[in-house]
């Protein structure tokens, strides 16, 4: 009984650690903000009163207040709405992240509105009960999100409404959203096409689910490819994970683990026996985010970073040969890690690597809504991926055949104490609820960074088909959403020109008399802007000196002074 009981608390501690790697995996943009109730300064929040709490269920009558950030100042009548599906945490975050719906709203007359999602941020249906009990948390789908959504735009172009602002009936609505968000922005367009014309989708992982044809190794696979194609040896990083190991067999060794020139492990989280496994996670997420956020110029959304910080974590890995002790492997990683988590070089910085007791230092506090993704992973949203090693990529293997069973032994881990069971696991909802195939949709703008992990869970370029308005681009020097950013001088050619192609898809979309078809052409040879010492922001700067497709550009403006003509006379 005692190992039997052993073994149990093992298989949940595996399911725990991946499930929570996962999660914080998926969070990485969005942990809440200093202060949650402060909105950005270009936009305004509004409330929308009376939400439903249920969508599907008819006579309930219970009700909560759903934040909204907008900004008005470019709208005039006959412009469209841009709408941010938002996804997994308060909309401060999504609203600094989404640069190009303020770039281009002038250009378009646009309103521009972010919604927030149920139980993220401030928008919480049961204040603070949301996350008490199944009862409560159960209502956090994104089939109910959508439907938040679908009533906010209704009520909008409702004459009298409750913001006092009406659209006409016939505005059109873009929507936007990257990640999760992207995922939201695609199904919103798929589930409600009488109220969106049409989806601007980035780094939406929208097939990385049960039954979704994508290899569970995906994410690592291209993280690793990243990595070596920056010039890293492939072998440090894949050895470094045994030479952990092997340096915690001994005192000697642990003692240098936990205090070396690299780096310190606080001593809430210190390695104390051979198990080395939440100093390698901790490793792991740091060269994991930085490929996801693998961008020109500096950010600072998940810790402060450097332009391009995969390249510059290479610059210690780049070592060549095999002949390296296992304090080298060690020190050449942690010095890459520094990178992401002590890139301001803090002497006091230390490593605080369990998360139980330290929270996740890769993405800063997430607020009380923490629980909210690994619920959503737990019952609707169950994506099957983790890493192989060997061949696919430069981490050890954590996708065993019983994947799906580690999984949900996380979700035990998690939700157990709300009496959590396998008939509250759906891993078919999303391939029941919006599907996989592509043949019954239409005006989806899906984009995909070459360099980002999450593109392996995306459509791929050849399930384009401008017929039905369905654009698949692989972005090549593109991280995570790059695209939906604000544009940058540093940014590559491709970026500013799949920019260009979309914005003519956009112009058809949202113009009444636009008969002709907008199509795409392959995005030009990667080429990054060399001697930028300082990276600007580009404000109005369309086209961005792209020339490509403007044959299309011209065709679809001809086509709409024919038709504007044919109407009138």
């Amino acid at each position: 009984m005692k190992w039997s009981s052993l073994l149990l608390l093992l298989f949940f501690v595996a399911g725990y650690v991946e499930t929570s790697r996962r999660s914080r995996l998926m969070k990485k943009y969005f942990q809440k903000t200093a202060n949650a109730d402060a909105a950005p300064s270009n936009v305004e929040t509004v409330w929308y009163k009376k939400m439903r709490v249920d969508h599907f269920t008819w006579g309930d009558t219970r009700t909560f207040d759903m934040r909204v950030m907008w900004n008005n100042t470019f709208y005039q009548p006959g412009g469209p709405i841009f709408f941010y599906t938002g996804n997994e945490g308060g909309l401060e975050s999504f609203v600094t992240a989404t640069g190009i719906m303020f770039d281009l709203a002038p250009m378009f007359n646009a309103s521009i509105i972010f919604a927030e999602h149920r139980f993220y941020g401030l928008t919480q249906p049961f204040k603070n009960l949301s996350y008490s009990d199944l009862a409560h948390i159960g209502y956090l789908t994104s089939e109910q999100a959508l439907a938040d959504y679908a009533e906010l735009l209704t009520e909008l172009k409702r004459d009298n409404n409750q913001f006092k602002r009406t659209f006409s009936k016939d505005t059109q609505v873009i929507s936007f959203g990257g990640s999760y968000g992207g995922m939201l922005s695609a199904w919103f367009r798929q589930k409600y096409p009488h109220l969106v014309k049409g989806a601007w989708a980035g780094s939406a992982p929208l097939i990385y689910m049960h039954d979704g044809g994508v290899d569970p190794g995906a994410f690592d696979n291209i993280t690793s490819r990243t990595y070596v194609d920056n010039g890293c040896n492939r072998y440090i990083l894949a050895n470094v994970w045994n030479a952990t190991f092997r340096l915690a067999q001994t005192a000697d060794g642990r003692a240098w683990l936990n205090n070396n020139p690299v780096f310190r492990i606080d001593p809430k989280s210190q390695i104390t026996t051979n198990d080395t496994t939440n100093l390698n996670n901790y490793l792991r997420e740091a060269i994991e985010y930085m490929a996801m956020v693998d961008y020109p110029y500096p950010t600072g959304f998940l810790e402060p970073l450097p332009a391009w910080p995969v390249t510059v974590a290479c610059g210690y890995m780049n070592t060549p040969g095999t002949n390296f002790t296992d304090k080298d492997l060690v020190s050449a990683v942690g010095n890459a890690a520094n990178i992401y988590y002590n890139y301001n070089k803090d002497p006091n910085f230390t490593y605080c690597i369990d998360y139980t007791v330290c929270g996740d230092q890769g993405t800063g506090g997430l607020g009380d809504d923490q629980l909210g993704w690994p619920w959503q992973e737990c019952s609707e949203i169950v994506m099957a991926m983790g890493a192989s090693g060997g061949s696919n990529d430069v981490f050890w293997n954590d996708s065993p055949d019983g994947l799906f069973q580690t999984l949900q032994e996380g979700c035990q881990f998690f939700f157990g104490n709300m009496s959590w069971t396998t008939a509250n696991w759906n891993i078919d909802a999303v391939k029941t609820l919006y599907g996989y195939d592509l043949s019954g949709s239409s005006n989806l703008i899906l984009t995909q960074g070459h360099l980002d992990p999450w593109s392996g869970g995306g459509y791929k370029v050849d399930q384009n088909n401008a017929a039905r308005g369905i654009y698949v681009l692989e972005i090549p020097g593109s991280a995570h959403h790059l695209d939906l950013r604000q544009p940058n001088t540093c940014d590559p050619n491709t970026v500013s020109n799949a920019r260009f192609q979309i914005i003519q898809i956009l112009q058809c979309w949202v113009h009444p008399n636009c008969n002709n078809i907008p199509t795409i052409s392959p995005l030009p040879s990667l080429s990054i802007p060399v001697n930028t010492t300082v990276c600007k922001d580009v404000v109005g700067g369309y086209p961005w000196g792209q020339t490509t497709g403007a044959s299309s550009t011209i065709s679809i403006l001809v086509s709409i002074i024919v038709s504007i003509y044919i109407a009138l006379f």
